[in-house]
């Protein structure tokens, strides 16, 4: 992503106009979002480029929000905001105490929830490096996070849509290709998503992406086999939503190579 910097004191007024985008019709939920802080955060990144402007919600859920944003060069974004006042801490400590990737913060929330934030970037690009069907991260900084925007297809520019919300014509090669992802993250990345399930596959271009990475776990994790075992009876069960028969055992086996 090309970066330059911008007039700063125009980027700030724009960005406190975020605090009025006309789709945020919970007023609790946006003054969550968009505290002083977090604005500060925006304002970082649009002087880099990374944001221009932000146009509405993509997605709500009881962690963060996520903006379609525009950069710089008029290219759409996809702009993760964690919420600090309703995140789970004594959840998001459990699981970076285990990654040695990430030091232990006790009380301090900020430095936490900036761990937390950094946790899904470096899951995401561990993935995509990988050439994994996950969005690109392009920056984290403190509680946001910039990362690609998944488009529905080449004649639907709207957000891509998560399986929870659509009928599939190809469910089969769709649980497939899960399926093989999970092989990949758990056998080349090293990687447990942890919270896997139709609410956080999305389809762009009739393929499955994986989102919500920021709990996925290294397997030397000591809880890294109970999660994969929660993704793999997460899916079987999704996929008989779709009419595909998938056991457990199945999958287990794709996954695991050695027991």
């Amino acid at each position: 992503m090309k970066k330059h910097y911008i007039d700063a004191d125009n980027q700030m007024r724009k960005l406190e106009e975020t605090k009025k985008i006309k789709s945020v019709e919970d007023k609790q939920v946006s003054s969550e979002v968009f505290d002083d802080k977090t604005l500060k955060v925006l304002y970082k990144l649009a002087k880099q480029g990374y944001i221009n402007s932000l146009n509405g919600v993509i997605s709500t859920g009881k962690e963060a929000n996520v903006f379609l944003g525009m950069d710089d060069d008029g290219n759409s974004v996809a702009v993760k905001i964690y919420r600090v006042v309703t995140l789970d801490f004594k959840k998001i400590k459990e699981y970076i105490a285990g990654d040695p990737r990430f030091k232990t913060y006790g009380n301090n929330t900020r430095k936490i929830i900036t761990a937390w934030t950094q946790k899904e970037f470096k899951n995401l690009s561990r993935l995509h490096k990988l050439g994994l069907r996950v969005p690109e991260p392009y920056t984290a900084l403190e509680n946001v996070l910039v990362m690609e925007y998944l488009e529905h297809s080449e004649d639907d520019a709207s957000a891509a849509p998560p399986l929870s919300k659509i009928k599939l014509d190809h469910a089969e090669e769709i649980f497939e290709e899960i399926i093989n992802f999970m092989d990949i993250a758990y056998n080349e990345a090293k990687l447990v998503h942890g919270d896997l399930s139709r609410y956080n596959i999305l389809l762009s271009y009739n393929h499955p992406y994986i989102i919500d990475l920021s709990q996925a776990t290294l397997t030397s994790h000591p809880s890294s086999r109970s999660l994969l075992e929660r993704d793999i009876k997460n899916i079987v069960y999704d996929s008989k939503k779709f009419n595909v028969n998938l056991s457990y055992e199945y999958i287990e086996n794709r996954i695991i190579k050695e027991k």
